[in-house]
């Protein structure tokens, strides 16, 4: 699946589930054992970053980190060059959020919220209130570790995707994940001055 990551300030980059042809490309890694062997093959010329999959706590981003050291010195880069960003789809991960956003490499962190509204068991009304709570909490852990504003995942309801990202935009954050280019042009109308 191709989706696409849109941070204000930077050109919108693929986000894939393999390593990227093309440069700027961000891959997106499995959970778990899964997830260190993926980020060794995900290492190739052109990679952004990777966004670690069910982020839980420093120590897993530690050894997402010595699989990625490993591999850029295989390949002749710079140990440190390729970015991460955790993605929080549990509630362990939001309530590590700080943590998380203090580890090394990171450069945002993204808040996945269908996997969180599953295992809250929350009901999001149209003005997604239910969920403040949660993006309050990534918004302040990124800002008192120093990363970039955060990103959201993609948008559930494809109709409401310029509510939710303006609603997003006034919170802090700094982009989100866009499923087309539709919604790219949306993202940087909206995104623009985060």
């Amino acid at each position: 699946m191709v989706s696409y990551l849109f941070v204000a300030g930077a050109q919108p980059a693929a986000l894939l589930d393999g390593p990227p042809a093309g440069p700027g490309g961000w891959v997106r890694l499995p959970a778990g054992e899964a997830g260190l062997r993926a980020a060794k093959a995900a290492v190739v010329p052109g990679i952004a970053g990777v966004c670690a999959s069910a982020a839980g706590s420093a120590s897993e981003l530690a050894a997402l980190g010595a699989a990625l050291a490993e591999a850029e010195e295989a390949t002749g880069r710079a140990i440190g060059e390729v970015a991460v960003i955790p993605v929080l789809e549990t509630a362990a991960g939001v309530l590590a959020a700080a943590e998380l956003a203090r580890a090394p490499r990171v450069a945002r962190l993204l808040l996945a919220e269908a996997a969180l509204v599953r295992e809250l068991r929350l009901r999001p009304g149209p003005d997604e209130r239910e969920l403040l709570w949660l993006r309050s909490m990534v918004v302040t852990a990124s800002a008192a570790a120093g990363v970039g504003a955060p990103l959201a995942d993609v948008c559930p309801d494809p109709g409401g995707f310029g509510e939710s990202s303006a609603a997003l935009a006034r919170l802090g954050f700094g982009g989100r994940v866009c499923a087309d280019g539709d919604q790219l042009k949306l993202a940087a109308g909206i995104f623009a001055y985060a």
